[in-house]
């Protein structure tokens, strides 16, 4: 890579020029002949056809133009020096962007103990956030058009990697306008005689959350009655507390003030439950920014889950 070695030469010679008026004095300033050092100021006027120094007078002065070429040169270094500076930050991935694409129902769960930790450790990394339905995401991530995507259980595929950052259970919410007979106060594995025939809300099919709530109404043959299909987990729970009809959610996406507005009943772990986990490209090598979310995230899910369970 070019390093302006001239440049900085010139500005050296310009300025000597500037202070001392005299090749002489400028040469042994510098530590270089004076042939040498005419002969560079020479080449610059020749390449430029314009005169950097006034010889008429005694002591030499800089032209206008040699005045304003200094002041370019000058400029141009400090300049590079800037750009070096930041192509070496860039080398190491110090600097850079993280696109990442989120399950927009477990945003506000996942980002808020994630993000404020990243940023701390890589404050010079720009993070930008996609929200979109899981399936577009999914392939978003292998076109290489997202770097990382937070999900519920991301389909399998060869060309995606995965790294789970916890295990949730399921939820079932019931409206205070159904008419139910006493719910059940432990986890149960079919939910079918709660929901049979009741209006239920459900995810659109491109949610991978949803994905697992079809095979688990198909496991248990449970036929509920779909009145509406939204791509929003937070959208069915709202809505569920509205009236509208039941729904499941993830154990993680329900705050506690919805918990206490609603009727819950907790589906067994073992007949249902999903991953959160990160899906990266494996057609190609994580950059380190990447690799310090996922390690990062992996961490911080850890120590979030180790101190629940400690409370249990």
């Amino acid at each position: 890579m070019k390093t302006l070695t001239r440049e900085n030469q010139m500005i050296q010679i310009l300025e000597a020029v500037a202070k001392y008026g005299n090749i002489s004095v400028v040469a042994d300033q510098l530590f270089m002949t004076q042939p040498t050092v005419s002969k560079l100021i020479r080449n610059q006027e020749r390449q430029y056809s314009v005169d950097l120094l006034d010889r008429t007078q005694h002591p030499l002065k800089l032209t206008y133009a040699g005045e304003y070429y200094l002041n370019q040169i000058k400029q141009l270094v400090q300049s590079y020096q800037v750009m070096s500076h930041e192509m070496q930050q860039f080398a190491s991935n110090q600097v850079g962007r993280l696109t990442i694409g989120v399950n927009p129902s477990l945003a506000q769960i996942i980002l808020p103990p994630l993000l404020p930790a990243f940023h701390q450790r890589f404050p010079q990394i720009e993070i930008r956030l996609i929200e979109k339905s899981s399936a577009e995401m999914e392939a978003a991530v292998i076109n290489q058009e997202l770097d990382l995507y937070l999900g519920i259980t991301p389909a399998y595929s060869p060309k995606l990697g995965y790294k789970r950052l916890y295990t949730d259970s399921g939820i079932l919410l019931i409206p205070t306008t159904f008419e139910t007979q006493q719910l059940p106060t432990k986890s149960i594995a079919d939910i079918s005689p709660l929901v049979n025939g009741r209006d239920f809300i459900v995810e659109t099919d491109t949610s991978g959350f949803q994905r697992l709530v079809n095979s688990y109404l198909t496991k248990y043959h449970i036929t509920p009655n779909i009145v509406l299909r939204t791509a929003n987990i937070n959208t069915a729970a709202s809505l569920s507390l509205g009236g509208l009809g039941a729904t499941i959610v993830p154990a993680s996406a329900i705050s506690p003030l919805t918990k206490e507005k609603m009727r819950t009943v907790s589906i067994l772990p073992t007949t249902f439950q999903c991953d959160i986990a990160i899906a990266y490209p494996t057609q190609c090598e994580c950059s380190s920014q990447a690799q310090g979310f996922i390690e990062l995230a992996q961490k911080q899910f850890q120590t979030i889950h180790e101190k629940r369970d400690w409370k249990k």
